[in-house]
């Protein structure tokens, strides 16, 4: 019998944010992947770390990078060392931040897995803008507001045409960039969310160098603020 795929979210940094259900499905997995991109720290392992003391650790390479074609080679490449985990009989629990739903490298994998006709499950986290907006304590949504996730590396700059809450994520590496114009939109940002290093800025104007990476950005519904 072929063992199961687990794509589990593991939250935005704070590992009290870990879901019952999260805890759970490491325990009972022997494997555990997480995706090695080149940084010196896996953080999803960090967040896990008390849950999978002594379970086999599976990096699968998945640099940062924009390329479609080479990213399809590492994911097709994840897929394939997974796969022979999992015709073993074993399970494997890959891990994620956030929700493994929300721009999460994890799904190439699991997209693939699903079509090779292996059994794969998702398990929820907590996303990273809801960790934000806890640190910033304010609702994403009220009413009729509509709420937007866009990913600032990519379409940012369009932001500034939708109505409701905006929410730039990854926004570090362009957010000086962008500091002036959003400054004026009232928005506020939020390194590092729930993470021991977390930095909470109310606004922009209090922004004085590049953030880093696991950086997001809130602007406000127009309507509320006119409200104030």
């Amino acid at each position: 019998m072929k063992g199961k795929f687990f794509a589990v979210g593991v939250g935005p940094g704070d590992p009290e944010l870990l879901t019952v259900k999260a805890i759970n499905t490491m325990k009972r997995c022997p494997v555990i992947a997480v995706p090695k991109s080149g940084a010196q720290e896996n953080i999803a392992l960090a967040i896990a770390g008390q849950y999978i003391e002594g379970k086999e650790i599976l990096e699968c390479d998945m640099p940062m990078i924009k390329d479609k074609a080479r990213l399809d080679q590492y994911h097709d490449r994840s897929a394939a060392e997974i796969g022979k985990i999992l015709d073993e009989g074993k399970d494997v629990a890959f891990l994620t931040l956030g929700d493994p739903a929300i721009y999460s490298t994890v799904m190439y994998v699991h997209r693939r897995l699903t079509e090779q006709g292996y059994d794969t499950g998702m398990v929820p986290g907590i996303t990273s803008f809801c960790g934000a907006a806890a640190s910033l304590n304010l609702s994403l949504c009220e009413r009729d507001e509509m709420l937007h996730i866009i990913p600032a590396t990519f379409k940012g700059e369009q932001a500034c045409d939708l109505t409701g809450t905006r929410v730039l994520m990854k926004s570090g590496k362009t957010i000086m960039e962008q500091k002036e114009r959003l400054a004026e939109k009232h928005a506020m940002m939020v390194e590092c969310a729930t993470m021991e290093n977390e930095k909470v800025y109310r606004s922009l104007n209090e922004l004085q160098e590049p953030s880093s990476y696991f950086s997001l950005i809130v602007i406000p519904a127009e309507d509320r603020e006119k409200e104030r």
